[in-house]
């Protein structure tokens, strides 16, 4: 089988536990739970010919997944991350798995043409690992440390990720400025390398997972995403979220982010 007709398939890491917002990933005021919206977005992907899978330890979230028809893949409490969880879940898949992405299912807006690109990003060789990025022009969100900004190479790769303002704006600057999209594109091979990782400490200090690939030399190509998704975080972003789904507007606006949270 060559590299480029490995299949890929989409896992959506999900867990009940959130410090913020208490039962977050079944809060269902839009008529189903948040990660389902999450699930759909990549169950709309042209990509993911090796399937969408919801990676949980939850029955709840595994019973809620079944009766709408998607797929779970059953993991332990053990994983501190979504890409730890996601490398858990990869395991039990077929051999003929070669790309995974791991949407965090609090994104449920993510578009699925951007999914496609990081597909497509993988299997043209371009990184081992794979993300997104919008411009980030609002002063106060640039500041605010809740939501994650990235610089990148002029190769496309990813330099660092922080909740700082990056690139310091010590002079006025035309320099772009960059928010994070939580969403991981990986080789299957690199993704099982994940929970094995050492950390010098800067994922820890920043609470970002992503710094802990980049520390240990894995580079990271960052795509330009097409829509403009938020994370939900809190009350008020899922407020925001259902203001948008009912209005028919996706991914303008929210106030927090995260860049990589335990799950």
């Amino acid at each position: 089988m060559t590299v480029a007709s490995r299949s890929a398939v989409a896992i959506v890491p999900v867990r009940i536990g959130s410090q913020r917002l208490p039962g977050k990933a079944m809060l269902a005021e839009s008529g189903r739970p948040l990660f389902l919206h999450t699930w759909q977005r990549a169950v709309e992907s042209r990509r993911f010919d090796g399937g969408v899978y919801i990676a949980t330890d939850s029955d709840e979230v595994a019973d809620a997944t079944q009766s709408v028809g998607g797929l779970v893949l059953r993991t332990s409490e053990t994983p501190r991350t979504g890409s730890e969880r996601c490398a858990e879940a990869a395991a039990q898949l077929p051999d003929g798995v070669g790309y995974v992405v791991d949407i965090q299912g609090d994104w449920p807006e993510v578009e699925p043409a951007d999914l496609d690109a990081l597909v497509d990003c993988l299997r043209g060789g371009a990184a081992p690992t794979a993300t997104l990025a919008v411009p980030l022009r609002d002063e106060a969100r640039f500041a605010d440390p809740n939501v994650v900004k990235v610089v990148r190479g002029l190769d496309g790769k990813a330099l660092y990720f922080s909740r700082a303002t990056i690139p310091y704006p010590r002079d006025p600057s035309p320099l772009p400025r960059l928010r994070h999209v939580g969403v991981y594109a990986f080789t299957r091979e690199t993704l099982a390398r994940i929970p094995a990782l050492p950390s010098s400490g800067l994922a820890e200090a920043e609470s970002l997972e992503q710094l802990r690939f980049l520390e240990n030399g894995i580079a990271m190509q960052v795509l330009d995403a097409r829509g403009e998704p938020w994370g939900i975080e809190t009350r008020t972003d899922y407020d925001a979220f259902l203001h948008r789904l009912r209005s028919g507007a996706r991914g303008g606006g929210g106030t927090t982010q995260r860049g990589g949270d335990t799950r």
